[in-house]
């Protein structure tokens, strides 16, 4: 057989982390020619030594004279219909990544484009060959009769691809990326036409980062799918029929699972030689390799486009529902956002994006985790705060400027905090921005016994975060005092909490669910919080208050003890919390410790703890100290899995949630027994500020939203 000639079109994520390494595993790099324009991602391919050639691919087929037997094309869905036409017209068999298409009216354009050539082209649907779906299938009918499927998958999603075509209406949000996956599977199992009942989902102007689903097949079974980019779901595909309940797991591409109805027992069900080569490990990474054999064998496998027609009817149908906001004809009010990926920064740009005359624009270090806001009509320009020319474009014209983006790794925490923040300031300045508020912390004042007001003398806590913070406030006070035309304010807020919030909000229970949580002193330090809203109130009162100006402001909407305030968060485990005293947490002379590989497989096996520490100025500090330790240990948690390419590997994951009481020594950073009471009467007086939501009133929503989550 001689070697083919194989090209792809596009040379992002997907190609990168799943594509290459199969024609690695294949040894076919030499027969690939890449098309991407991007310099960034051509630079990355070329070092895989694959042939690129950095351009279009409309300039390259209108030059190219060389002949090519196949071709995968990679790039955005909206330019699929064209990128098909373009590879049929000369003559290649192609295949295309989901979706094709996201209407009906480019479906049938691809149609015919298919019916006017020689050559074919098929959807790459490559969770049809996973293992547990094959299992799945050949069990379907031990479960009887099929009553219902309900389809649940989400987590917070870190992109594998740093790219804002990710957020790009033309290419639709969370259905359009895992419901196809989804809806295929379905249109696979069941053989028949499936219809849509009711669709909701969570589209402000972007993309939808959550949706829910009913559907109905033709025969009568009732179809719920659940898809979430930002919440942590059940994560299971179930078929519950008239025998029993038939299941996959989402990242458990072995096995699919079968219990009969009025039985503990629990069936594992594998396929035996669900891949052509023996010797691949049931792994996800591997279907690409099958995939790929498919298309050069020309297997009856491969998914032809008439397949992709209900799915793309189904999409059609559902995003009918989206409207866009109408701008009403009052003035227009700019604001550019950093940190806007943060707690603080997504509540912020929700409530500001609530307001159709808002423009808003989320200025970012990446694309990664976006989703949140990306629900949204905004702009999210990729600028490193510390370029001065490049801030400087994204900053004209700009009314409002809310700084929020912070680093807490000792690395970078002095150029992010102290000099990236004086780049935004200046330009803020330069361009005669009406104002900028910055988000400084409370930690700069430390923890005095009493009363703390602005007043009080500079005594940071929190390590190098806490030094930086005031090196950078210290800075800004002094610079604002020369200006005249642009508002420069700096507020210090307490422990942020409140629906969606991280760590005083979901880590309590994160590490309860675990063992790993305990009172210190029984909860008697004192707990300075402020709610998310009325927060979010002082930002808005400080851009708009001229008395501010050259001003810092504690934001705090009183104190209370831990105890009170940690039980309602920590659910059915707040009845009986633990308590150490602080010496016996911090000397470790308790029961239990854990060794260095034991904390690693903790974080490993709870991937929403992971989350909720990615961003904090301690706790950040563990994962990276766990990252130089531990082997694999930092790509296992950016992809929640492991590439394994043969069956004679394997990688043993412990479950610790049953270990014994370990709470971690950094709790007493974060809910120590402190004797703080900072002070917000400034705030008041001169911002007219006073939290519109009590502790009381803000624990309860809280707890509510915990509840439901």
């Amino acid at each position: 057989m001689s070697i083919p000639k194989i090209l792809i079109l596009g040379g992002g994520a997907v190609v990168q982390e799943y594509y290459l390494p199969a024609f690695k595993y294949l040894n076919l790099l030499t027969s690939l020619t890449i098309i991407e324009p991007n310099e960034a991602n051509a630079k990355k391919l070329s070092a895989q030594n694959v042939e690129v050639k950095k351009i279009t691919y409309q300039a390259f087929f209108d030059c190219n004279e060389d002949c090519y037997d196949f071709a995968i094309i990679t790039i955005p869905n909206y330019l699929h219909a064209d990128a098909i036409k373009s590879c049929l017209a000369n003559n290649i068999t192609t295949l295309c990544e989901k979706p094709l298409c996201l209407d009906n009216e480019t479906f049938e354009q691809i149609t015919q484009h298919n019916a006017n050539y020689q050559s074919s082209v098929f959807v790459a649907m490559v969770r049809r060959l996973m293992p547990s779906f094959q299992a799945l299938k050949d069990s379907l009918k031990s479960i009887g009769s099929i009553k219902k499927i309900i389809i649940a998958d989400g987590n917070p999603y870190s992109w594998l691809a740093d790219s804002e075509d990710i957020f790009s209406k033309k290419n639709g949000g969370v259905l359009a990326d895992m419901g196809v996956h989804y809806i295929d599977l379905l249109k696979d199992l069941l053989k028949e036409p499936i219809t849509s009942i009711s669709y909701k989902d969570d589209f402000q102007g972007g993309v939808e980062a959550n949706c829910d689903y009913k559907l109905k097949s033709s025969s009568g079974i009732d179809i719920e799918l659940k898809l979430s980019r930002t919440k942590v779901l059940e994560n299971k595909f179930t078929i519950i029929g008239t025998n029993g309940t038939l299941w996959l797991e989402k990242d458990d591409f072995e096995f699919a699972y079968f219990q009969p109805f009025g039985f503990e027992l629990i069936h594992k069900i594998r396929k035996e030689n669900a891949f052509t080569n023996k010797n691949l490990a049931y792994v996800f990474e591997a279907c690409f390799v099958q995939q790929i054999q498919n298309l050069l064998l020309q297997s009856s496998s491969l998914v032809p486009i008439a397949e992709a027609k209900n799915t793309t009817a189904l999409i059609t149908e559902a995003y009918k529902h989206h409207q866009e906001k109408c701008y009403n004809g009052n003035p227009v009010d700019n604001y550019l956002i950093t940190g806007g990926t943060g707690f603080i920064g997504s509540e912020l740009i929700q409530r500001l994006m609530a307001n159709p005359n808002n423009m808003v624009k989320a200025v970012v270090r990446g694309y990664r985790n976006c989703a949140k806001i990306g629900r949204f009509n905004l702009t999210m320009p990729k600028v490193n705060l510390l370029e001065y020319d490049a801030l400087k474009l994204h900053v004209k014209n700009q009314k409002y400027i809310v700084h929020l983006a912070y680093c807490s790794q000792d690395d970078d925490a002095y150029e992010i905090n102290v000099e990236a923040t004086k780049n935004l300031v200046k330009v803020a300045c330069e361009e005669e921005v009406e104002a900028i508020v910055i988000l400084s912390t409370m930690n700069v004042y430390g923890f005095p016994e009493g009363t703390v007001t602005e007043q009080n003398k500079i005594k940071p806590a929190g390590g190098i975060y806490g030094k930086t913070k005031s090196m950078m406030q210290k800075w800004v006070l002094d610079f604002a005092k020369t200006q005249t035309k642009t508002r420069i304010v700096l507020l210090n807020p307490t422990c942020v909490y409140g629906p969606d919030g991280k760590t005083y909000t979901q880590l309590p229970y994160t590490l309860a669910q675990n063992n790993r949580f305990c009172l210190i002193d029984n909860g008697e330090g004192l707990a300075n919080v402020v709610y998310i809203e009325n927060l979010l109130d002082a930002i808005e009162l400080a851009l708009k208050t001229e008395g501010a100006h050259a001003q810092n402001f504690i934001i705090n909407d009183g104190n209370i003890k831990w105890r009170d305030f940690l039980k309602p968060l920590l659910k059915e485990f707040g009845k009986d919390i633990p308590s150490l005293k602080k010496e016996d947490l911090l000397n470790r002379s308790f029961e239990s410790r854990s060794t260095l590989k034991q904390i690693g497989n903790f974080l490993l096996t709870n991937y929403s703890f992971v989350e909720l520490i990615n961003r904090h100025k301690i706790l950040g500090k563990v994962k990276k100290h766990s990252f130089k330790l531990l082997p694999l240990f930092k790509s296992k948690l950016n992809y929640n899995r492991e590439k394994i390419w043969s069956n004679n590997q394997s990688v043993l994951i412990k479950d610790l949630s049953q270990e014994k009481f370990n709470p971690p020594i950094w709790l007493n950073e974060l809910f120590g027994n402190t004797k703080s009471k900072f002070s917000s009467n400034k705030a008041q007086n001169l911002l007219n500020w006073k939290p519109k939501i009590s502790i009381d009133e803000g624990l309860n929503l809280t707890e509510k939203w915990l509840k439901k989550k």
